[in-house]
């Protein structure tokens, strides 16, 4: 009866020590709470977020309806070249942040094209100049080269500010922009046709304005610092995952979301009317906005927001006969009016909207590129462009009707994708890694930079020889020999010149059918 009444007992013990150890592994898996701290401890627990450009028609508005939002607790850093002009421009955001609760300004002075990175730049300071001549003659006395000697370690970084203001941000939103026409001897004249088919600009022009500085510079850098900023919150991840003993693959380390206002017409052909013109005015400006996206688009680290909108103004849209339109292919008609504060809504937008399966931590980073311009039947006093049920009455509906767009065709991708893998072995599989390849190869063109110089260069030089041309005809005249020698073979030159442009395009009339069956076989 004892050994009868003993097994019960040792079978009860044994559960007891089954559940022990349950609960035991129960209590190393990290909870939601655990989780949570861990994340704050490498990563941003409030919003923080960088406004580049903030004294600018966009960024300002940017600004203030981000503090406009009193239920979230969150910094907003205004990063300004100018600090006098930014209190003058964002005093009444100022005011409006000295209330409680609610988010936080703070006016950040620094240049994101700093004089110290423009070719040719010396400072004339005392310090400098002391140190260049104790260079100079260091390298006389032991025979060497200047650069041996001439680090200049005591300046300060000059960019040490922005790389402080995107330390622990959650998101950068980029309004920079200006407006440099071109300077016909310097961008044209200087080097012929090399300047203007280089987009490389950093070795001669001194210009802070130009686009390349503006537009293409100014993201890298800001990109770069990014990029480097989640490389270290990954890798503090890690350590402290491996000092915790915490399964990394149960972390996932919020992305920084990089946000850029571009313009419309970067979507558009390069030998169109408005882009073609626009280029010929403002120094080849579509090519460095161009440039900028391509180098987002290519972020491994980053999330990035590019929105393009079109025609900019002031004015505010009626809600009653005009709605907000947003594509997610990046492209729409002209006309493309739409108001700067509604481009500023969307940039908002973009910088609070939620993403999905944040859990996913292979997962790339996404990369948007979205269209926006008012639409309506009753636009006055501008006229109608697109119809009002195309768009939403608010940005946020409208930019969150757009992401379900991307999320579905996301699916349907994958479901695709699926399919073909399914398929590879049975006789579909040629015919499925050819449509692989075929989109990749599709997807490296449409990566592929556009000709904008070769655009501007042909129609800007093609005006300066008929311009010359009609300068030294009458000159000719004057000069001895002139008419019997200069005059016949410059005729006879533009006669050869004339004959080979007609054969050029007549052979490009006879292949462009050709050319439209290839890209339909392709497509198709």
């Amino acid at each position: 009866m004892a050994g009868l009444a003993a097994r019960p007992r040792r079978r009860y013990e044994d559960e007891e020590e089954d559940n022990e150890r349950i609960h035991q592994r129960e209590a190393d898996r990290p909870t939601q709470t655990a989780l949570g701290a861990f994340r704050s401890s490498v990563s941003p627990g409030k919003p923080k977020i960088v406004v580049l450009g903030a004294t600018g028609k966009v960024g300002r508005l940017v600004v203030k309806q981000l503090l406009e939002m009193k239920s979230i607790e969150m910094t907003v850093v205004a990063f300004v070249r100018d600090y006098d002009k930014a209190v003058h421009v964002l005093y009444d955001d100022l005011v409006l942040a000295k209330n409680k609760g609610g988010p936080k300004l703070q006016i950040v002075k620094g240049d994101l094209v700093p004089p110290e990175e423009l070719p040719g730049f010396v400072e004339n300071t005392e310090e400098e100049q002391a140190w260049l001549e104790k260079a100079e003659s260091a390298a006389k006395f032991y025979d060497g080269k200047m650069n041996d000697y001439d680090n200049r370690e005591f300046l300060p970084d000059v960019n040490e500010a922005l790389e402080d203001a995107i330390k622990d941000c959650t998101t950068v939103i980029s309004c920079v922009g200006s407006v440099r026409p071109t300077n016909l001897w310097t961008d044209i004249l200087a080097r012929p046709l090399w300047r203007l088919l280089r987009p490389d600009v950093s070795k001669w022009c001194q210009d802070r304005r130009h686009p390349y500085y503006v537009h293409y510079a100014s993201t890298r850098k800001a990109l770069g610092y990014a990029e480097r900023e989640q490389l270290r919150r990954e890798a503090a991840a890690t350590a402290l995952a491996e000092a915790e003993d915490l399964d990394p693959d149960e972390i996932h380390i919020p992305k920084i979301r990089f946000i850029r206002v571009s313009d419309l017409c970067v979507g558009q052909k390069p030998w169109h009317f408005v882009p073609l013109v626009t280029n010929i005015i403002q120094s080849v400006v579509f090519r460095y906005q161009e440039m900028a996206e391509q180098i987002l688009d290519q972020s491994p680290h980053v999330e990035t927001v590019v929105l393009r909108p079109g025609d900019l103004v002031d004015e505010e849209r009626d809600v009653n006969t005009t709605s907000l339109q947003v594509c997610h292919t990046g492209e729409l008609p002209s006309p493309a009016r739409v108001g700067r504060e509604d481009v500023a809504a969307l940039a908002v937008s973009a910088a609070m909207f939620q993403t999905r399966n944040e859990t996913l931590v292979d997962s790339g980073p996404f990369h948007y590129t979205l269209a926006c311009r008012w639409v309506g039947q009753s636009m006055d006093p501008f006229p109608s462009q697109g119809r009002k049920a195309d768009g939403l009455a608010d940005a946020n509906k409208a930019l969150q009707r757009t992401l379900k767009t991307i999320y579905k065709a996301e699916k349907r991708s994958e479901a695709r994708k699926e399919a073909l893998k399914r398929k590879n072995g049975s006789s579909y599989s040629i015919k499925s890694d050819l449509i692989i390849r075929m989109t990749a190869t599709l997807q490296r063109q449409r990566k592929r930079l556009r000709p904008h110089g070769l655009c501007v260069a042909v129609p800007v030089y093609f005006f300066l020889c008929l311009f010359l041309k009609t300068l030294a005809y009458p000159l000719l005249q004057i000069v001895p020999g002139g008419k019997t020698w200069v005059l016949p073979a410059l005729n006879r030159l533009n006669e050869l010149t004339i004959m080979m442009f007609s054969y050029v395009i007549g052979r490009l009339m006879m292949a462009m059918p050709l050319i439209t069956r290839r890209k339909q076989y392709i497509l198709f």
